[in-house]
């Protein structure tokens, strides 16, 4: 297993060396040159959404609330399906380099500076969830007694890779990845229920979307919270805008809907074979256990680059992203060294949280909890009334103000109940839609 894990290492290394010769422009390192196809596309923005809370995540939280964890990706589904339907073609034809870009054009000077700050911190903890992940994962497989010093190791390995290649490094391994992660989920997943499935029934017996221990309002939370950072988070929209074109960008986005709902799907169903198959975890992940002692040793071994896969494309994609914001948007400037140092820089930040939180969904709850209730509505909002109407700048603001603070509140100071961060979704929609009214009646 370690051998498998070290080859997988040294190929990313490669590719990342060989793309930093290619790299020769801001473009090129921040959005891949702006001209990828319609399978380039599909396959990086799968492998970039397949991240912890896909894999990990997923099996874990079956053991508190059964198949209603399937939620975590269908809601991410259901987001990524409408921006699909209604957002994807436009971003790509607005012709920006990132998502503040958008809020640039569409709304006027400031708005990037401040989109680009709650992405920054967000982000963050994003990339420190998928180097949490990395770090149990690996020191299960291979024994490794200090999860700190693992967690050291794999941020300077993602840092590193990240920063030779950029995004033209992203794209490559990504294709890469989407192929080994769609053949070990979906072989383990046939190993269980064809040859292991001694209590299928059961199984399927208690596969509820609802229940006691999963009710509406959770739904609809998540809804909102996670499922905005797929409607309308930098992540997905980066692989809109190094699209070729807004048609072959709206393509992919729908193809990846219905991919991500059938991953989240098989995933959720690994997870419910161990609930009803083996005994009480005590701690260990159940993906991580049906690794060491279920599955053959092949499988194993393919199921581990997988999951490896996921996370690596997605702390890849986020710290990418995220540096080419604070360079383009906060710096505002597209120096090809300075964002390497910036990628250098944010690494090390997602280091210090990985090493002192190490749950997975908590992790990425908190992130996406100051995204979506400051960014997604108002974002949304001047996008849809862009050439349409003005927008009142300083209640536009105000918008972006208000949710993100209560989602800061929430997830950072543990202040107020746990649907602040929705009222703060619901709040920025409120004075989003004012700032558009507002300014329409002072003309």
């Amino acid at each position: 297993m370690l051998y498998s894990i070290i080859i997988f290492i040294i190929l990313l290394f490669i590719i990342s060396v060989i793309d930093f010769k290619k790299v020769r422009s801001f473009e090129d390192f921040s959005v891949a040159g702006r001209k990828q196809g319609l399978l380039p596309v599909y396959l990086s923005m799968m492998a970039s959404m397949i991240g912890a809370s896909a894999t990990l995540g997923i099996a874990d939280k079956v053991w508190d609330i059964g198949f209603s964890a399937f939620w975590w990706l269908g809601v991410g589904s259901v987001g990524l399906f409408l921006q699909g339907l209604f957002l994807s073609k436009k971003v790509r034809e607005l012709n920006v380099t990132t998502l503040p870009d958008i809020a640039d054009k569409t709304v006027g000077k400031g708005a990037k500076s401040l989109l680009s700050f709650i992405i920054a911190i967000s982000w963050i903890g994003i990339i420190g969830a998928q180097i949490v992940s990395l770090a149990k994962l690996i020191k299960s497989v291979v024994n490794v007694p200090n999860e700190n010093l693992l967690i050291i190791v794999i941020s300077l390995v993602v840092i590193i890779y990240t920063m030779l290649g950029g995004q033209l490094s992203v794209v490559k391994t990504d294709m890469l990845q989407s192929g080994i992660i769609f053949v070990g989920i979906l072989g383990t997943f046939m190993y269980l229920y064809l040859y292991k499935g001694e209590n299928n029934q059961d199984v399927f017996n208690n596969m509820q979307l609802i229940d006691s221990d999963f009710g509406y309002f959770d739904l609809i939370n998540l809804l909102f919270i996670t499922g905005g950072t797929y409607f309308l988070g930098p992540d997905i929209l980066s692989r809109n805008i190094m699209s070729k074109d807004g048609k072959t960008a709206r393509n992919a986005t729908i193809i990846s809907a219905f991919s991500l709902a059938l991953i989240g799907f098989i995933v959720t169903m690994i997870g419910m074979w161990t609930l009803y198959n083996l005994p009480v975890m005590h701690g260990e992940n159940p993906l991580i256990y049906i690794m060491d002692k279920v599955i053959p040793t092949p499988l194993a071994i393919l199921l581990c680059i997988a999951i490896m896969a996921t996370l690596i494309s997605s702390a890849d994609t986020c710290l990418v992203n995220a540096a080419t914001i604070v360079e383009h948007d906060l710096l505002k400037r597209n120096s090809i060294r300075e964002i390497r140092v910036i990628v250098v820089i944010m690494g090390i930040a997602a280091l210090i949280i990985a090493l002192t939180k190490s749950d997975i969904i908590d992790l990425l709850l908190g992130a996406y909890s100051v995204y979506s209730p400051g960014i997604v509505f108002p974002l949304l909002v001047s996008i849809i009334f862009y050439k349409k109407r003005r927008i009142n700048k300083k209640i536009w603001f105000v918008a972006v103000t208000v949710g993100g603070l209560m989602g800061i509140m929430h997830s950072y100071f543990m202040v107020g109940p746990k649907y602040l961060p929705l009222l703060g979704m619901l709040l920025s929609l409120v004075l989003s839609l004012v700032s558009v009214l507002q300014s329409s009646k002072e003309k």
